[in-house]
């Protein structure tokens, strides 16, 4: 027991929002009521709270209530934002939350809510991760299903998760990202109106399956709707309006302007908008020392921000959710101090911060004044809730720029018809771009989060029909039947080409853009020479964007870049005939790399491209810069793939190579100097054969050390971990701190490959990551250690002991296939001699993970073809028979349910492994000195699609995939960690 008590939530509360020099902040009185509602009676179907009062702290109030009802309360936090961008102040919020817990003194109010959330024989109180699309950001994402976590991500990310179809996410890890969003979780959906579809599915999906309802996923939606009825709604009262922090955020003084674009064509229409938006922005900007733009769609941001950029240089930055994420990090960095809500002092010169619709959801950033083009309402109100957002200004004007030759573009009808209901109320201005802007009257029309409640609310009262006008069609969401949700289920082999694709079920049905995740890499030579080097250290999601696949074609071509696009996810597709290429003999595209995992990465042409591919080109390209996706940028883009991967639980990888000093040098010249000596030293060792991956992680430190700057930001024992560390110290931090350091895999262009402590193994999908280990590891030992620790986690889950005895049966049995003698003979790097004689010992030797280094790839595939392992074989077929005859000898078990997770064990055989021909099959195996009948040549167990639907009327789709995850991760734990019982 830990003595938490729920009077000691305002104490956590201030804890978690501590900032130093500050007086200790309160819960406002709508977070209190909410705590007390989920503790009594479980969460609301909807929050109703105006953008600015905090409606983040739904986190800390998710994490207070599973501390003190650990049983009851969802172990899964999901927080989901439909934008691109995750610069929210959720994420950021959530890492506060556990660098908090895990810093807390044992005595204080967060020490004793870690202790409260510590599941036995764990490690850490709270996960806490960030999901956007591009390539998955780590496989491994939460290691424990009885762990306490919270996942901030976007609608896609999520939803494709929970419907089985992972974007970004092999087939082989589906299954447990489906049951880790699917089962156990709360799933805060954050304006919601901009997530009907994905609300409507998730609906229909959960009524449609058999998995335990006590484990099924809580629904929360949060949004500001005066269409929101019933007791299951929870709204601010008369308390907030009352308090005296809450209140002024209330009743914020901002009024909003009407300017409509005169003198407008539909040749100069782009034009002349983007010199309005710019125009104002500049006026606005004599008085007001933070000026925001938001535009409507990508290109327009671009232009608007060149336009002002071209003026006041070095003082405009331009945020979309079409830039790297490691750009992002540096370039907020380096401006969010200057613009976020309580920054301590305005900047001593107007700033302008150009954006999209990014920043409407979660952005805690405060502007002094706004200049938007017109939009649809829900838009509008949460592009108002970024001015003036914490109250603090006596006033603060806003101006909604429209043209009428607009085209309906992102916001369909809805757009004309709120501006003209806006012009009933006020009267717009007419603006000839080039022209003097007018003087803003004193009075204009209070946007205020608690007027605009007064307003919708009255819109609302006086007819649905007007309020559906402003808020825009709802794209059409498809019928969900059980027939999708069975494809869904079986993820190995894919159902092509019968496969349902999620999407108009997250975004509705509508003709979508289709989308690539595009980076680039410093790639030369030939096709192979460019596998090698995206093989060896491969694709992050920090060094891609998301952008649509027509552009990308046409870049790669040389065409004009006709292609229009927004900032939200499934974005309708714009209406635009395409054009022809720039000049004669253009059109070709150029060739790209097709990566989809390290073991699959081709070389093809840019009219290939399929949409959802991940796409890698060579830095001479151009067409990124600092502030995202450019097609127009000419000039080598920086390739930043030795940054990533320095926070959350990867091992990080650098190229002890130019890429390294190149990617720093922007950022620390100094720095990067420093570098360039050590890979001149590394380029020597390695023409004496003598490279010594410790000693180049003892110079890094040196390096670190050496710099006072660089100490305060990482701490003075370099084990501060946040999000206001620099990506490359955040990298050069992990490689300095690291305790078994390895380097290889030579590069064409010299370089090598140093990486960090290898606390993770290859994929779970393919032989190499589930049989490779810094140390050779015995199979019984490996089987026993993973029993325990699934049956722990089956524990913790509550589950009921049947199934906690099947788990354990199908942990301890998951590797039996291993003893075939081809495999034992692989692990010991293709010596069946070297095999045969560690069998012959007493006890024998039979092993589990080989002792080759999981990162030597080639070293791996060379002991499978020495050992004659047919290429392709999967263990797990011979560890399911192995299990069968075994079976016979236990009473009380779902067979079917052992048979199943010892076949599906690395995500394969759900329902079917792939037909392989084994030239020489066995027929027996040799366990603890009998003999048991297998035949290797029966790879495919025509029973598995049976006993898949089977299973999944009995626990439920995403309840089965649960039972999967306990073993799998189970297996990974102990993997990670080489755990043996001996």
């Amino acid at each position: 027991m830990t003595g938490l008590h729920r009077r000691e939530f305002a104490a956590f509360y201030a804890q978690v929002h501590a900032t130093p020099g500050s007086a200790p902040r309160e819960p406002f009185p709508w977070q209190e009521d909410l705590l007390d509602r989920v503790l009594a009676g479980g969460w609301p179907e909807l929050i109703d709270v105006p953008t600015g009062l905090g409606k983040t702290s739904v986190l800390d109030i998710a994490i207070f209530a599973a501390a003190l009802d650990r049983d009851s309360v969802p172990r899964r936090c999901f927080f989901v934002v439909d934008r691109r961008l995750i610069v929210d102040e959720a994420y950021r919020h959530a890492s506060r939350i556990r660098d908090v817990l895990a810093d807390a003194s044992a005595d204080s109010v967060a020490g004793k809510v870690a202790a409260a959330l510590l599941v036995e024989h764990d490690e850490e109180p709270l996960d806490v991760t960030r999901m956007r699309g591009g390539v998955t950001w780590s496989w491994r994402w939460l290691e424990r299903p009885d762990r306490q976590a919270i996942v901030v991500g976007t609608v896609d990310q999520i939803g494709s998760r929970f419907l089985f179809r992972g974007y970004g996410v092999g087939d082989q890890l589906r299954p447990i990202d489906a049951a880790l969003v699917g089962t156990d979780s709360l799933i805060i959906v954050d304006e919601a109106h901009l997530s009907q579809p994905f609300l409507t599915t998730l609906s229909d999906a959960l009524a449609q399956d058999t998995t335990p309802p006590e484990v099924k996923p809580v629904v929360v939606t949060m949004t500001a709707s005066p269409t929101a009825q019933g007791p299951r709604v929870h709204r601010i009262s008369n308390a907030d309006q009352d308090h005296p922090v809450a209140g002024k955020r209330l009743r914020a003084s901002k009024t909003a302007h009407l300017v409509e674009v005169s003198g407008v064509t539909k040749r100069n229409n782009d034009q002349q908008v983007v010199a309005a938006l710019a125009q104002w922005a500049n006026h606005l900007s004599h008085t007001n020392p933070v000026v925001g733009v938001i535009s409507n769609t990508v290109a327009r941001a671009r232009a608007v921000f060149e336009h002002l950029h071209g003026t006041y240089p070095g003082r405009c930055m331009l945020l979309t959710g079409r830039i790297r994420p490691v750009d992002r990090d540096y370039l907020l960095l380096e401006w969010y101090d200057r613009i976020k809500a309580g920054r301590p002092c305005d900047p001593e010169e107007p700033v302008f911060v150009v954006a999209t619709q990014t920043v409407e959801v979660g952005a805690n950033l405060d502007f002094a004044a706004l200049v938007t083009e017109s939009a649809s309402l829900p838009p509008l109100i949460q592009r108002f809730g970024r001015l003036n957002r914490l109250g603090s200004a006596p006033a603060a004007p806003a101006v909604i720029v429209h043209s009428a030759l607009d085209s309906d573009g992102v916001y369909g009808e809805a757009r004309q018809a709120t501006w003209q209901w806006l012009s009933t109320l006020q009267t717009p201005a007419a603006f000839r771009p080039g022209t003097h802007p007018p003087s803003l009257p004193e009075e204009g029309l209070d946007v205020s989060p608690a007027a605009l409640r007064r307003l919708t609310a009255a819109v609302f009262e006086h007819g649905r029909e007007t309020w559906e006008q402003l808020q825009g069609t709802e794209p059409y969401t498809p019928y969900l039947s059980p027939a999708h949700l069975d494809a869904w289920a079986r993820t190995s082999p894919i159902p092509s080409p019968n496969d349902p694709s999620p999407a108009p079920f997250l975004h509705g049905l509508q003709r979508e853009v289709p989308h690539v995740s595009l980076a680039w890499r410093n790639l030369a030579g030939d096709e192979q020479t460019w596998r090698h080097a995206l093989e060896v250290l491969p694709l992050m999601a920090e060094e891609s964007i998301e952008v649509p696949l027509m552009a990308v074609r046409q870049w790669l071509s040389g065409e004009h870049i006709t292609a229009r696009f927004a900032d939200v996810e499934g974005e309708p597709s714009p209406d635009e005939p395409p054009r022809a290429a720039a000049s004669p003999g253009e059109g070709m595209p150029r060739p790209v790399a097709r990566y989809s995992s390290r073991e699959s990465i081709e070389v093809i042409g840019g009219d290939a491209i399929r949409p959802g591919d991940r796409i890698v080109v060579p830095v001479s390209y151009g067409g990124c810069d600092a502030f995202g996706w450019n097609p127009t940028y000419r000039h080598a883009v920086r390739d930043i793939g030795d940054l990533c991967g320095g926070n959350g639980k990867r091992r990080a990888s650098v190229r002890l190579g130019p890429t390294l000093p190149m990617a720093i040098a922007a950022h620390d010249p100094s720095l990067a100097s420093a570098l360039k000596e050590l890979v001149r030293s590394v380029g020597r060792d390695r023409q004496a054969e003598q490279l010594d991956a410790g000693a180049y992680c003892r110079r890094i430190e040196q390096i670190l050390r050496a710099r006072p700057d660089i100490i305060e930001v990482l701490g003075a024992d370099l084990d501060h971990d946040g999000d206001d560390v620099p990506p490359h110290l955040a990298v050069l931090r992990r490689l300095a701190l690291a305790k078994k350091p390895k380097v290889d895999e030579h590069l064409a262009s010299g370089a090598v490959v140093l990486t960090s402590d290898i606390t993770s193994y290859g994929e779970d999908d393919s032989a190499q990551g589930s049989s490779t280990a810094r140390t050779p590891m015995r199979l019984d030992d490996h089987q026993r250690a993973v029993q325990k620790r699934a049956e722990e986690f089956a524990r913790n889950l509550r589950l009921p002991a049947p199934l906690v005895q099947a788990v354990g049966l199908a942990a301890l049995w998951h590797d039996e296939g291993k003893r075939d003698e081809r495999f034992q003979a692989m692990l010991h790097g293709g010596d069946r001699w070297a095999a045969a004689a560690a069998e012959a010992e007493d006890p024998p030797r039979i092993l589990a993970k080989s002792g080759m280094s999981p990162l030597d790839r080639q070293l791996f595939r060379a002991a499978q073809q020495r050992a004659s392992y047919p290429a392709g074989m999967r263990h797990e077929a011979l560890s399911a028979q192995i299990a069968d005859a075994l079976l016979d000898n236990t009473t009380g078990i779902d067979r079917d349910l052992v048979m199943h997770l010892i076949a599906a064990h690395h995500g394969y055989n759900r329902p079917l492994l792939k037909p392989v021909t084994d030239p020489a099959p066995i027929t027996s195996i040799q366990r603890h000195g009998e003999k048991v009948e297998v035949d290797s040549g029966r790879s495919i167990d025509w029973s598995s699609p049976q006993r898949l639907t089977t299973l999944t009327s009995r626990y439920g789709r995403w309840g089965l995939a649960r039972l999967e995850a306990i073993v799998r991760l189970a297996d990974i734990w102990c993997s990670a960690r080489e755990e043996a019982d001996a």
